[in-house]
């Protein structure tokens, strides 16, 4: 059985992408988490977001999916591109978790320890094939 994921690439005036430094894995992650019984892919990515960085989105399209397998588990990890609704300012609302968050310049991210996807994510919009 695989496990949906879902979360954004909230992407700002500069055209900089939202990450989070996630304490136990030591690197710069996008928002997002588990899809909950009952819940759309859209949905997980508003409620997980918004958990996680306190401001609330508007999803402008789907971006992708990222199949990857953690110690035998299959995940499905959907991305969405969004923006911040309003004049909100995210914020690490789970401090347990988190221990910031940053507005990453794609073309910088080699300097910042950062997870796979976001890595790959970065490369995808530096050559075009993603559009933010």
């Amino acid at each position: 059985m695989r496990i949906e994921l879902s979360g954004c690439i909230i992407v700002n005036d500069k055209k900089e992408i939202l990450v989070l430094f996630r304490k136990n894995h030591g690197h710069y992650e996008l928002p997002g988490g588990k899809v909950e019984s009952g819940e759309t892919i859209e949905q997980a990515a508003l409620r997980e977001c918004k958990e996680e960085t306190g401001v609330d989105l508007e999803l402008i399209r789907y971006i992708c999916y990222e199949d990857f397998e953690i110690e035998g588990k299959k995940f499905r990890s959907h991305n969405f591109l969004a923006k911040i609704k309003g004049n909100g300012k995210p914020y690490v609302t789970e401090p347990h978790i988190f221990e910031s968050v940053m507005w990453l310049n794609t073309k910088k991210y080699e300097k910042y320890n950062c997870a796979t996807n976001v890595r790959s994510l970065c490369n995808k919009i530096n050559k075009g094939e993603i559009k933010i």
